[in-house]
């Protein structure tokens, strides 16, 4: 299970807490993300046609933005070797950049290919757009694009429609699930399994940390543990939450949870105060190079939140064979020391300087794992909603964009 370590954060109380009427706010919002964890019909239509069309193509190319993506790369990074990736390759094309399309299109054989298109409204214009091009592409090669395509989306909308029309196999998106809390539906679970990651294991995980979100003992519920310390600092000043792991697989749980927090805290509270919480995504221990000297000296704004993995499945040991002080701290050390010991270092220092910091550990990084760290900041994310009298589901600050979008170019 996962463990929470507090570093230099003073006046969390754990007692006086009334967890049981926050989750009863959280169940009054009738959100399914943390209920469609038991719907056994979707995994097993998932895991049938992955059955189905297995070793039938090279590649998997994932058409979506924002939550439609985000978690998927996620996924991959985490679970998979960045350096070889077996066939299938997953490609997730999140942007519109014409250049980025083209290129994928160059180097894609269409015929070896399966495009999911993944889109809850049904209408999102990004989306329809990659669509659009690339089912276009797959006729003008004389391909039948109900072999090279699946579509992921809500009851309603023009790409259900349009997968009606066309014959193409659909998924479907619960509607009582948002696109940034969707990972553990289809829009995460059918690119994973297609991958041949263990989608029955990683839904296990978040099943378990599921039911520490539920549970009214404060003291299992880590997820309200992690949303009170984050909330605490925010009225502190330190509104900005540094997302740290040492663990370059989990480089884009960074993005993932970017979109998380963001979308859901950054609202006009029910008195008309503009509240939320910054994500800044790091690395450790990359970002020790780059970020840390403004987070060690800067504003003492933020929260920075470690992410350490016990085990990394792997461990290599660091030669030493020149005698000099600059490196003789090494001899006899693995590359895990190393890295335990920078971050050891790095949140002592910040804490030294004030700074509040907390350290988030896994024994290491698997499907089991990781579909805890996704419900534990789903859960924490749900939690800060009430704590700032906001509705962490909606986002009606994107929709005015939206809109304009579409008179420029009407």
């Amino acid at each position: 299970m996962i463990s929470l370590d507090l570093n230099n954060i003073p006046d969390l109380n754990l007692d006086g807490h009334d967890v049981p009427r926050f989750l009863e706010q959280i169940h009054a919002r009738k959100q399914g993300f943390y209920q469609v964890l038991d719907d056994e019909d979707m995994m097993q239509q998932i895991l049938d046609y992955s059955a189905q069309v297995k070793n039938k193509y090279q590649n998997i190319v994932v058409l979506g933005i924002g939550g439609s993506a985000l978690g998927t790369i996620t996924l991959r990074d985490s679970l998979s070797n960045f350096f070889v990736q077996d066939s299938p390759r997953l490609h997730v094309l999140e942007n519109i950049d014409p250049a980025f399309l083209a290129e994928a299109l160059q180097a894609l054989d269409l015929s070896q290919t399966l495009f999911i298109t993944i889109s809850k409204s049904g209408g999102t214009p990004e989306t329809l757009a990659q669509y659009s091009f690339f089912a276009d592409e797959v006729k003008k090669a004389g391909l039948n694009i109900a072999e090279h395509f699946v579509n992921i989306t809500g009851e309603a909308g023009l790409l259900r429609k349009i997968s009606e029309e066309e014959n193409i196999p659909m998924f479907d998106v619960p509607e009582d699930v948002g696109g940034r809390f969707s990972v553990l539906t289809p829009v995460g679970l059918l690119p994973a399994a297609l991958i041949g990651l263990d989608i029955q294991k990683l839904m296990a995980g978040a099943r378990a940390m599921r039911d520490a979100f539920l549970s009214e003992n404060i003291q299992e519920n880590l997820a309200f543990q992690l949303a009170l310390v984050q909330f605490n600092c925010s009225q502190k000043g330190q509104s900005q939450n540094v997302l740290m792991p040492y663990a370059t697989k989990l480089r884009t749980f960074s993005a993932w949870f970017a979109q998380l927090l963001a979308e859901s805290t950054g609202k006009i509270d029910e008195t008309g105060n503009h509240v939320g919480l910054t994500p800044v995504p790091a690395l450790g221990v990359t970002d020790q190079h780059s970020q840390l000297q403004l987070f060690a000296q800067g504003p003492n704004d933020k929260l920075v939140i470690f992410m350490r993995v016990k085990n990394h499945g792997t461990d290599l040991n660091i030669p030493v064979e020149i005698d000099h002080e600059k490196i003789n701290f090494l001899k006899n050390k693995s590359f895990q020391d190393l890295l335990d010991a920078e971050q050891r270092a790095t949140a002592d220092t910040l804490a030294e300087g004030g700074r509040p910091n907390m350290t988030i550990e896994i024994d290491q990084l698997d499907e089991a794992h990781l579909g805890q760290l996704f419900l534990l900041f789903e859960g924490a994310t749900a939690f800060l909603g009430e704590m700032f009298h906001i509705n962490a589901f909606d986002q009606p600050g994107v929709e005015r964009s939206k809109v304009l979008t579409r008179e420029y170019l009407s």
